[in-house]
């Protein structure tokens, strides 16, 4: 499959379907989420790396990423550039092309348009794409011959880029449109190229929202997590673009404290995919998913020669914290971690920390413990094979991001699981009342 069709963050218009056959008169409920504020810019992503993402929502590789230019369109490149007739469906990818190729407005100096006026000459130029594809549809969807299907797929393709950007404005018409279309377009063909790229289009548009708003608006994470559970669902001959969807989506839920989605899109891996290598990390992650209320199993060596086991810290309430040096999120928290345990007698918590730097060099980990002022005892693995996620605490319970933190009740089970310091907060602020008996963080 090429590439422009793995990119999948396109839409498809609704006229196109009235012509394609299927279709929905409502989409779904899930749909009914616009923003009225989506208006607002997307903030850049700061890759896959879930710790580095200041929104906390992980693009799923080769989903909602930018198209290319039309000018090295993989598919145009195969189009048949002569003349075609005009008005034939060739003529309006044509003027698609052209259109593409054209600078915005008819100024000579596209820097000296306001922002606003900039704004409005893409979408009136996305208008002019969705009209122009709308038309090659119209006159190929009902094809056999592979050579129209070529320029229907091509043409929805174009169709759907455009329609993302409109969609993307917070048009309820286009927003509506995506869902109808991707059911329809479902149901005239689900092994279809055009089916598939619609599907594709859901989770990009579901997930561009959960990074905008779903801190504020958590119904973007449940669809975002929803929309990558169906595309697997709907096509799974496409396991190298369902099971990173599933997996950016688990990551995002469970990022924002939405287990009980995050869960769900794991566990869909494992029941649609269980040949797959993808299967084999679900079991650790959905034991750590599961594991509040349960026993925790930790143990290992520290810096310094010494060993921790949790089961013998059994009588306290304890916190553990999973970090990295590098990681800049853990960087952040440490300042307001320090605040909030300097408010603790220590003789009411135990702390305990698990180092997972990549490399084994004891003496950097042990400066930077020095350097913040950290005195806990610190699990560190000094074994290249053991080191980084593969440290047998984290790979038992499958940890995939830090800073990570889990409160542990006096009797050794996990009460509470975190990415964020204030997450914990609340349940740690009961250890700091005075003149009162040592209590449970929590059974």
């Amino acid at each position: 499959m090429k590439k422009s069709w793995r990119l999948g963050c396109w839409m498809l218009a609704t006229t196109i379907l009235t012509g394609c056959g299927g279709g929905s008169n409502s989409a779904p409920q899930s749909q009914q989420t616009t923003n009225t504020t989506a208006k607002h810019s997307l903030t850049p992503e700061d890759g896959v790396d879930l710790p580095d993402s200041n929104d906390g929502v992980v693009p799923a590789s080769g989903i909602g990423k930018s198209p290319k230019p039309a000018s090295s369109d993989e598919d145009d490149s195969d189009f048949d550039r002569s003349q075609p007739a005009k008005d034939s469906p060739e003529w309006f990818i044509l003027q698609i092309t052209r259109l593409k190729l054209r600078p915005l407005g008819d100024s000579v100096d596209a820097f000296s348009q306001t922002a606003e006026r900039q704004a409005e000459l893409r979408r009136e130029r996305n208008q002019q794409l969705v009209d122009l594809a709308t038309e090659a549809i119209a006159r190929t969807h009902k094809e056999k011959d592979e050579a129209k299907v070529r320029v229907f797929d091509l043409a929805v393709h174009h169709l759907l880029e455009a329609e993302l950007q409109l969609a993307l404005t917070g048009d309820q018409d286009h927003i509506d449109a995506i869902y109808e279309h991707a059911s329809s377009l479902y149901e005239r063909d689900p092994q279809s190229k055009a089916a598939i790229e619609a599907g594709q289009v859901l989770i990009s548009f579901a997930r561009l929202n959960a990074q905008r708003f779903g801190q504020q608006e958590p119904k973007w994470l449940e669809e975002y997590g929803r929309l990558a559970r169906q595309f697997a669902k709907h096509f799974p001959q496409e396991e190298r673009q369902a099971i990173p969807a599933l997996f950016a989506a688990g990551q995002s839920c469970e990022y924002h404290g939405m287990m009980a989605d995050a869960i769900q899109c794991y566990a869909t891996v494992r029941e649609l995919f269980p040949e797959s290598s993808a299967a084999e990390r679900i079991t650790p992650i959905l034991r750590r998913l599961n594991l509040k209320g349960q026993p925790l199993q930790l143990a290992g060596p520290t810096i310094g020669g010494g060993f921790v086991n949790a089961e013998e810290l059994i009588g306290k309430p304890m916190l553990v914290v999973f970090w990295k040096t590098q990681a800049q999120p853990f960087v952040r928290q440490l300042p307001a971690l320090k605040e909030l345990l300097g408010q603790i007698d220590s003789n009411r918590l135990n702390v305990v920390s698990v180092n997972l730097d990549d490399d084994d060099n004891e003496s950097a980990v042990q400066t930077f413990l020095e350097s913040n002022g950290l005195n806990w005892p610190t699990i560190f693995q000094t074994e290249p094979d053991k080191r980084g996620w593969n440290n047998p605490v984290a790979a038992h319970y499958g940890i995939q991001s830090v800073p990570l933190y889990w409160v542990v009740s006096s009797k050794g089970n996990v009460a509470e699981m975190a990415t964020n310091v204030q997450q914990i907060e609340p349940l740690l602020q009961k250890l700091m009342a005075p003149k009162k008996p040592v209590e449970d963080a929590q059974d």
